[in-house]
């Protein structure tokens, strides 16, 4: 373990909590450190070197259920035999403001346009579920492993449902919760189970997407259910999700079967060849099971809108230099015919550009509905709190020196305009919700950062 305080850093030896889940580890450590320190950490995929393997963070309440999701990044931290970061709580670490009037001012307007924004009451009240009637209406829900895009038990999954579901058994679960301090929309959730105790916080879209619908698995405590699974392993259920739709597709278990999941999931956890294979990811599932329909670019597995549904995402999955990301430009709220192949790469490349911005920044994801409303803000809590006077085309500026810098990265790595591509299958294939396939030409998709 690292152990961080203030002017001292220093390696302790794990001890117990090697080989533990991320639960029992930072059960162990809030008890060693006390619950005011900071905790970062890996689970047992991370310590076996799975590519599927993310880095926890503690909630509020002490779970460590906020990840590093995407890339492997538990793999890496794993790879270097570090167990956990421990960051001490005590001393002085409040930021010092340039401007604090200025700031005060800036960031009131920042606030004020993000609660007024409809899609922050929509977050707020169904937590992330409530983007999935949408998808599944759009036809670009991922379906039995990404044979379709709407599924037909969709309502029991639905953000309104869940809502509901939640507040009817009330006890430890709840909606509208907080991932942290300070947040203003609180679209987090406690998913409890029927006897009102928590099965799992945070029950999220991205995990009804590819550990439900995915897997034909139509229930939210199924679903809960193996979501607290794949946190005590350590696992990002977007790249478990598509992991296990694979060996679904290839006959290791039924769609629907929440057992046949868990098993599976077992194998991980028993570290078996076969959970090696399924902890490394949808790339390496896919190819060793021989399956054909592999959801990935740059052997990251999609994120749960289909590309063929909402095909200005699918440009992003192909091109953003991290690989399939909704989260680095995802176009589904755009006003266009996601179905038009015309227009969607500029459009990629214009979120694109924008969330490697808000990446810079550090801010949630989520921020960019009042940043979107009130872009000044942007540099004017930059100059307030640095001391700055950059200009309103900041967002932009940091945006695109940031994809550069990642293309240059990438390129370095061996990548290529070959890299920047959607597996072929998603060509030829039709998604029988909507009658498309992806066919955004090449030829756009290698002008994408063409500015």
């Amino acid at each position: 373990m690292v152990v961080l305080s203030n002017g001292d850093a220093h390696f302790e030896p794990a001890g117990a909590i090697n080989g533990a889940g991320t639960y029992e580890t930072a059960r162990l450590l809030r008890q060693r450190y006390g619950e005011q320190a900071a905790i970062i950490l890996i689970g047992p995929a991370g310590e076996q070197m799975l590519r599927g393997a993310g880095i926890h963070n503690l909630d509020g309440q002490g779970r460590p259920s906020r990840i590093h999701a995407r890339g492997g990044l538990g793999a890496l931290m794993g790879s270097k035999g570090v167990k956990a970061i421990v960051i001490d709580h005590s001393g002085d670490h409040k930021p010092k403001i340039a401007d604090p009037d200025r700031y005060r001012i800036a960031q009131k307007q920042f606030l004020q346009a993000l609660l007024a924004h409809p899609q922050s009451s929509i977050y707020r009240e169904f937590s992330t579920p409530g983007i999935l009637g949408t998808c599944n209406t759009f036809g670009a829900l991922p379906t039995r492993n990404f044979s379709d895009g709407f599924f037909e038990d969709a309502d029991l999954l639905s953000g309104e449902y869940f809502r509901q579901l939640v507040l009817d058994r009330g006890g430890d679960g709840g909606v509208s919760h907080r991932c942290q301090a300070g947040c203003a929309i609180r679209c987090s959730n406690v998913f409890a189970g029927t006897d009102g105790k928590e099965i799992v916080s945070a029950l999220e879209y991205e995990t009804l997407g590819l550990m439900g619908s995915n897997l034909g698995i139509g229930s939210l405590d199924s679903i809960a259910r193996l979501n607290w699974h794949a946190n005590d392993l350590g696992l990002d259920t977007i790249e478990l999700g598509a992991s296990l739709g694979i060996a679904a597709e290839a006959g290791y278990m039924q769609f629907g079967d929440e057992a046949g999941a868990q098993k599976l999931i077992d194998e991980i956890r028993q570290n078996t060849p076969l959970g090696r294979i399924l902890g490394n990811g949808a790339h390496v599932t896919g190819t060793v099971l021989g399956v054909r329909r592999i959801p990935t670019a740059k052997r990251q597995a999609f994120s749960a809108y289909d590309p063929r549904a909402i095909k200005g995402s699918g440009v992003t999955y192909a091109t953003s230099p991290q690989g399939a990301d909704h989260t680095a430009g995802h176009t589904i709220r755009a006003k266009v015919d996601h179905l038009d192949p015309r227009g969607q790469a500029a459009l990629s490349r214009e979120l694109q550009i924008r969330m490697a911005g808000y990446d810079v920044l550090g801010t949630c994801i989520f921020a960019s509905f009042g940043f979107g409303t009130a872009p000044g803000t942007i540099s004017e809590l930059l100059n307030a709190r640095y001391g700055w006077e950059v200009g309103e085309d900041i967002l932009h500026v940091m945006g695109k020196h940031t994809l550069e810098l990642e293309r240059e990265f990438n390129r370095r790595a061996g990548f290529t305009a070959v890299h920047d591509r959607l597996p072929e299958w998603i060509s030829t294939e039709i998604l029988p919700s909507t009658g498309s396939v992806f066919d955004v030409p090449e030829t756009d998709l290698d002008g994408v950062f063409d500015w």
